[in-house]
């Protein structure tokens, strides 16, 4: 992938394969449309605070507020890691009957509010860095900060590494460099897939940068999960090209995308049942397979892209095999070529085959339409583009 060839040009039946894939993966209903996905979960934010008013005064205070508000603001509200983890709680102890006055959420709407229209803790930045796509992101900017929202950010973080005294993070600020290479990623992830790129990046709120270890390895990439939700890390170091960048705020932004659509659609008959994949010596649950698959379909058809990007996508972000990366099989940089399971490909092909297969007992019908759109829409590029990788295998 030194230059692009003539399969690269953009009218070339890889490319046009290409496109059609990556706009069949922006389009479905209830797993690739971003922007219904997301009109569901500002919806169910506003019904919650419909919900949580009959329990707490200050929601119901601000509840005609939030419910005539457009969507961006909502999203700027319920994005905001801190109120997004205080509504989350919220939900949970309305459902176990818990939920009373006083509760932190109660503090942190009408803060949010105010903060429009920025979103709270963004507007506790030491410094504002933004982010452009199709919605916008910002960036954490808290080390060393005394404020105490970022006091609160830093505590969620750290608690993500607390179960394990062998696991080690730690946050960095970014700096104009570090923004400028965050922001071409974007921008190069765009370009390579302008439909369901943006379509993932859309469920991201906040962007963090990290320097991490955990038991498994360093750590590339992350979605912040319960702790520090809408977040997503990423090691600039490690990855150190916009190809893998681009790749990894892909998988992340995959992740949140799936976690907001299967608020409203089941994926699992049993969720907690378990599994074995041959890359890895723990058990994974049937769930975490169906997300790995989501992720895995999505880095193929990014690494098919690159094998056809514009020529500009080139002159803008360099050669990949000019840069040196340690292999890894989300790259684009480098795969493990000696691995059975060291590209994306080979391990979408494997989930593919097993999930519609062997495991689809434990699947949801959500499930299964899932599974079987993602394969249907790989299955051409997997074709025409990886032959030779499925030969090799």
């Amino acid at each position: 992938m030194s230059a692009p060839s003539a399969q690269g040009h953009a009218h070339s039946p890889q490319a046009q394969l290409v496109a059609a894939a990556d706009r069949t993966l922006a389009q479905h209903p209830n797993f690739g449309d971003s922007q219904r996905i997301l009109a569901k979960v500002y919806a169910r934010y506003r019904f919650g605070t419909e919900l949580f008013a009959q329990r707490l005064p200050q929601a119901a205070a601000l509840l005609q507020q939030v419910e005539a508000m457009p969507d961006a603001d909502v999203r700027r509200i319920f994005f905001d890691p801190l109120v997004r983890l205080a509504a989350e709680d919220a939900f949970s102890e309305l459902e176990s009957g818990q939920l009373a006055s006083p509760h932190r959420l109660e503090a942190l709407l009408p803060q949010a509010i105010a903060a429009l229209p920025a979103g709270l803790c963004e507007s506790h930045m030491l410094q504002r860095w933004g982010l452009q796509s199709q919605e916008q992101h910002w960036m954490w900017s808290i080390v060393g900060s005394d404020d105490p929202f970022a006091a609160q950010l830093q505590a969620a973080f750290d608690r993500i590494f607390a179960d394990n005294p062998a696991n080690r993070g730690l946050l960095l600020n970014p700096d104009a460099g570090a923004q400028k290479k965050v922001q071409d990623s974007i921008a190069l992830l765009s370009m390579l897939l302008p439909n369901s790129g943006p379509a993932a990046l859309r469920h991201v709120g906040a962007i963090a940068l990290l320097e991490a270890q955990l038991e498994g390895g360093i750590v590339l990439s992350a979605a912040g999960g319960d702790l520090t939700p809408s977040t997503v890390f990423v090691s600039l170091d490690q990855l150190g090209n916009p190809w893998d960048i681009a790749g990894c705020l892909l998988h992340e932004g995959l992740h949140m995308k799936l976690f907001d659509a299967a608020r409203s659609v089941s994926l699992a008959k049993e969720p907690d049942a378990t599994i074995q994949v041959p890359w890895r010596n723990v058990r994974w649950s049937i769930v975490r397979a169906i997300f790995a698959y989501h992720v895995y379909v999505h880095l193929s058809l990014f690494k098919a892209a690159a094998l056809v990007a514009d020529p500009r996508c080139f002159e803008l972000y360099g050669d990949p095999l000019a840069y040196v990366s340690r292999a890894h099989a989300m790259s684009v940089v480098n795969n493990d070529t000696a691995h059975q399971y060291g590209r994306s490909i080979d391990r979408a092909r494997y989930l593919g085959e097993m999930l519609e297969g062997e495991w689809s007992h434990l699947l949801s019908p959500g499930g299964f339409e899932l599974i079987h759109w993602l394969r249907s829409a790989l299955a051409p590029v997997d074709e025409a583009m990886f032959a030779d990788a499925r030969e090799a295998a």
